[in-house]
């Protein structure tokens, strides 16, 4: 396939110059000499590349660069400078440019740069139409979450509850999001409450709402999120961190499909379809009757469940190329992962999942020096996980003390005085059992 190329340069003989040589490499090259033919042409031609010098006599082509990436992102620009300073080209790198050369131009450096920024739009755009026009913001090569994504198409088109399963860092939320957007009910907006981010009586509030002087400080009627959701998705999160008497109420909303508020006195009618998620086995905590059983039989009507990302490993490579291309962005050149760092990726079990993976890339890309993201650019946790082997408690009781710890660093962006308080441990004891589990502090 031919590759077409656009110069935009105010000077001619750079243009013929530049032009004569990529022409023998098979490249088509076309150019420009000021701003507005060049973004004349950049509308009405699909330019593979485009070479954008910093000053086009004495106008600064950054709000030209601003234009063309408003018009069509997805173009790599490669910005030629002789001019100004360094800051100026590394500011084109945050509007989107993808790379600077400086004059005079090292042809095979401008060239190696060249064919890099197109191979790498290829794949990004490759995966970009995978995730956009089949599976949402998923992205995926695994079989069996392909046939999940497919059968929540199928469910999104029905009114039918739908109860999502997965670990913390899943994607849990993005199945909602994406289960909404292919609804019938996706002109109006997805409403969403997370249960654990309330105590009961602020969650009862957020829920069903208020009424005027219902309480001190109840100064005017307050609309609580199934009302503001009639019509729409309701996507109720964490629903296993509910009391059980807030659970009786919503049972009843499913069943009657109305509410009424704090302080209220007549029900209101309301038309919402719920998606709800949890990391938690209701079945066990029904058992242990934390859980309406019969509330949850309402809630499961379809249940869809989210592998790990320990199941799916065939997608780590393609969401950590996809999360580079995402956060190194202000980086003069795009970083990939060094061999290694695929291999202890492949190896890790990764507690976090996607989360994890995502956080673990945004850290790698903002302190790497080198183009290469090597190990010693991850988190120290990850590095500790490499040069170290896990050590092994000696009985199922610590294996789990041990997970449940782990689990809610997490959930608390590893904050240990948060963690402390949510394990009922003072900060002490937790930094004792962080390091007889051999669990990294970084």
């Amino acid at each position: 396939m031919v590759r077409n190329i656009f110069i935009i340069d105010d000077k001619v003989k750079v243009c013929k110059s530049l032009a004569v040589n990529f022409e023998q490499l098979g490249y088509k090259v076309s150019w420009a000499n000021d701003s507005r033919t060049a973004l004349e042409s950049v509308k009405l031609n699909n330019f593979d590349l485009i070479l954008l010098d910093l000053m086009l006599g004495d106008e600064d082509s950054r709000r030209l660069l601003r234009d063309i990436m408003s018009l069509k992102k997805n173009i790599p620009v490669i910005m030629i400078t002789g001019y100004g300073s360094i800051e100026s080209a590394v500011d084109t790198i945050k509007i989107g440019a993808y790379d600077y050369i400086q004059k005079p131009v090292d042809f095979d450096l401008l060239l190696r740069v060249v064919e890099s920024a197109i191979a790498d739009n290829e794949s990004t755009n490759t995966v970009d139409t995978a995730v956009c026009n089949e599976h949402g913001d998923f992205i995926t090569k695994n079989p069996d979450l392909i046939k999940t994504l497919a059968r929540a198409r199928k469910l999104a088109a029905t009114d039918l509850p739908i109860l999502i399963l997965g670990e913390n860092g899943t994607g849990k939320e993005v199945l909602a999001d994406y289960i909404h957007d292919i609804s019938p009910r996706s002109t109006s907006c997805l409403q969403k409450i997370n249960c654990a981010a309330f105590q009961e009586s602020i969650l009862d509030n957020e829920l069903f709402g208020h009424n005027k002087g219902a309480y001190t400080g109840a100064n005017s009627d307050y609309k609580g999120i199934f009302e503001r959701a009639d019509g729409s998705n309701l996507f109720m999160d964490e629903i296993g961190d509910m009391s059980l008497a807030i659970q009786s109420k919503i049972l009843r909303t499913l069943q009657n499909k109305e509410v009424r508020r704090i302080g209220g006195n007549k029900t209101i009618t309301v038309d919402v379809r719920f998606i709800a998620a949890t990391n938690k086995n209701l079945e066990q905590m029904i058992a242990r009757k934390e859980f309406r059983e019969d509330l949850f039989y309402r809630l499961s009507t379809a249940v869809i469940k989210l592998p790990p990302l320990k199941e799916r490993k065939e997608d780590i490579p393609v969401l950590s190329e996809y999360f580079i291309s995402d956060y190194c962005v202000g980086t003069v050149k795009k970083r990939k992962l060094s061999a290694e760092v695929i291999d202890l990726f492949l190896e890790y079990t990764w507690p976090g999942n996607i989360r994890e993976l995502k956080n673990t890339i945004q850290y790698a890309c903002a302190v790497a020096a080198d183009e290469e993201i090597k190990i010693e650019d991850l988190p120290l946790g990850m590095q500790h996980r490499r040069s170290t082997p896990e050590k092994q408690t000696d009985n199922i009781r610590e294996d789990m003390e041990k997970q449940l710890i782990l689990n809610t660093l997490l959930k608390n962006d590893n904050n240990k005085t948060k963690t402390a308080e949510v394990l009922k441990m003072s900060r002490k004891t937790l930094y004792n059992k962080l390091e007889k589990y051999g669990i990294s502090e970084g």
